[in-house]
């Protein structure tokens, strides 16, 4: 980036026009083309502009610079949030505004922000601010970049856009050097980001390498984390003994380090297992025992379990337990945009609790267009045959032939994506 673009940045970032910022130090046509690179002004231009924006134009050597961010993304690596924190607020206290500096410091506050804070708004602002350095940039910083960007993508529920940022940052790997620690953390998201979007093969090679590099390095709870994905991908695939093998090794490392957060998870993905063995009352079990290690643990992490349970509580014929924890849950999840999925879920089984039948005219107004418009398969395949099913009991037979052939349509879809259970 030479000085002109630079300066060019700062002025847009002040929200200066070219007249506010030229006034007393240069003729607007002057400024016009010091910002497209045309001109080099000397140095005494350049100490006003610099003065007016507010800024410094040197940076300070690159390699220390980001190295600074780096040891912060480590911590959030090791789950140290504590570390984290001091690290983040010493480099916000001596920030300075270079343009390379304004950069990194967007970038990695983005990473720490999504990470230790959830905090998803302020993070997307952030790098939309910087989303004109998107393709112009290379090494490391194009990495944390493309990383950040992936990241945002994915905490959006966006796992295509997440899966194409985790794989071009994965291209840096082959031109610049890494450390280990952050190939492997790349290996586990491009793994994570490819599992939500059913690429078995994929997350498994990812998930597999990010493994033996955490194993080599001895970071064991990143292990539990990878050992967790491969059990989600062999419970999908229908190898339900080698999931629930991965899990137990996850689980020894949980109970090891006494983390109630991973203990959730695994509880969670051995729920999983005995739903789909048909082991009703050990899934409610399992379930109740993640959400209460989810104890203290944001919405976002307790929302898929909390939708497992009232699932299994349905099942199970009991629509009291199942109307008190939508009933607890239901508010918060409908606070939040982004849980819109879950909350058609908990509305529709509320109706089915409460009434003891569907609400036919919700299904088809509002449940149904939602997960059409993004295609989510797997919840279409449950819910058109239940449409086929009441239109049927109400010998309305063009309407259930319909659903019914959706739900086979949804199915086909489905087993297309590397999904082989409902």
């Amino acid at each position: 980036m030479h000085l002109g673009e630079k300066i060019r940045y700062f002025r847009k970032v002040k929200n200066l026009s070219q007249q506010e910022l030229a006034a007393g130090i240069c003729s607007i046509p002057y400024l016009s083309k010091i910002e497209n690179g045309v001109t080099e002004p000397s140095n005494e231009i350049q100490q006003h502009l610099a003065a007016r924006l507010e800024i410094r134009l040197e940076s300070m050597n690159e390699n220390d610079m980001i190295q600074n961010y780096v040891d912060l993304f480590h911590s959030l690596y090791q789950r140290d949030y504590e570390s984290a924190e001091q690290k983040f607020q010493t480099l916000t206290a001596s920030h300075q505004q270079s343009i390379d500096e304004e950069i990194l410091h967007k970038i990695f506050k983005s990473i720490y922000l999504l990470l230790a804070n959830d905090a998803i708004q302020e993070a997307q602002a952030l790098l939309n601010e910087v989303a004109y350095i998107d393709g112009v940039m290379n090494g490391e910083k194009a990495f944390y970049y493309l990383l950040a960007r992936g990241q945002l993508s994915f905490y959006l529920n966006d796992f295509e856009d997440a899966f194409t940022y985790f794989l071009k940052a994965e291209k840096q790997l082959e031109e610049n050097r890494f450390q280990e620690w952050e190939k492997g953390y790349l290996f586990y998201v491009i793994g994570v980001s490819a599992n939500h979007l059913y690429k078995n093969i994929v997350a498994l090679e990812y998930t597999k390498q990010a493994l033996e590099i955490f194993e080599k390095n001895y970071f064991f709870k990143r292990c539990a984390d990878c050992r967790i994905v491969l059990a989600i991908i062999h419970l999908r695939i229908r190898n339900s003994d080698e999931s629930a093998k991965q899990l137990l090794l996850a689980e020894t490392i949980a109970n090891t380090f006494d983390d109630e957060v991973l203990q959730g998870i695994i509880y969670h993905n051995l729920g999983s297992i005995a739903t789909h063995k048909g082991e009703k009352d050990k899934a409610i079990e399992l379930l109740s025992r993640s959400l209460q290690a989810k104890e203290k643990e944001p919405l976002s992490a307790k929302i898929m379990t909390i939708h497992a349970l009232v699932k299994e509580y349905q099942k199970t014929d009991q629509p009291e337990k199942g109307l008190d924890l939508i009933d607890t849950w239901l508010e918060p999840v409908s606070n939040d945009p982004l849980n819109r999925g879950y909350e058609l879920h908990l509305l529709y089984y509320k109706d089915l609790f409460t009434y003891g039948e569907i609400n036919a005219e919700f299904m088809i107004n509002e449940l149904i267009p939602y997960f059409e418009q993004r295609n989510e398969w797997i919840h279409l395949a449950d819910y058109y045959p239940i449409l086929g099913k009441y239109f049927e009991k109400q010998q309305k037979y063009k309407q259930a032939s319909m659903y019914y052939s959706l739900g086979i349509d949804a199915l086909r879809n489905m087993h297309q994506v590397g999904v082989t259970y409902v």
